[in-house]
């Protein structure tokens, strides 16, 4: 299988809840797409707890199956007093809110803070640039908007699971 162009080992990888519903079970083929498209890229996907709690914890099957394999970490969100990441996270809270015709206060907090956790790592770790991975329209232009609004475009790219697999219309979607 060849690398996926989207994807390299110095790269840090910050998934979203909505992807891990997206690829289903670890039997599902979109799972395994996803899972060898990571492992074949050599990154490891950073799950914020936040993630973990909406996809059931971290023992679901989808979950401890990439914690197991090694292709998924659990990590913390952003501190609340680094002044970026806080700011990053309010402009994605104001773009999603606009987007979706919602309060500000009632977008879901996950969304927002993947923006200010993008933020912090390229401003806290070494690396070859931050993919964030979401499916979520409104979430993706948030991020968008607050990496551009920061000045991070150079560094920090927002993809969506079929960027990264392919659309594939024969595989079956997997309610759950």
């Amino acid at each position: 299988m060849s690398r996926n162009p989207l994807l390299a080992a110095d790269q840090d990888v910050l998934v979203d809840a909505n992807i891990f519903y997206a690829i289903g079970r670890p039997t599902n083929p979109q799972y395994r797409r996803f899972r060898s498209a990571v492992q074949n890229a050599g990154v490891v996907c950073n799950l914020p707890r936040r993630v973990i709690g909406e996809l059931g914890g971290p023992e679901t099957d989808r979950v401890r199956t990439a914690l197991d394999q090694g292709w998924a970490e659990i990590i913390d969100a952003p501190s609340p007093t680094d002044g970026d990441a806080v700011a990053a996270s309010d402009i994605a809270k104001r773009t999603i809110a606009n987007e979706t015709g919602q309060a500000e206060h009632e977008v879901e907090k996950t969304d927002a803070i993947l923006a200010g956790l993008a933020i912090q790592y390229v401003r806290d770790r070494s690396s070859g640039g931050i993919i964030v991975l979401t499916d979520d329209k409104p979430a993706r232009k948030g991020i968008e908007n607050a990496v551009r609004a920061q000045g991070y475009t150079d560094t920090i790219t927002v993809y969506g699971l079929a960027d990264i697999i392919g659309d594939d219309s024969g595989d079956s979607m997997q309610l759950i």
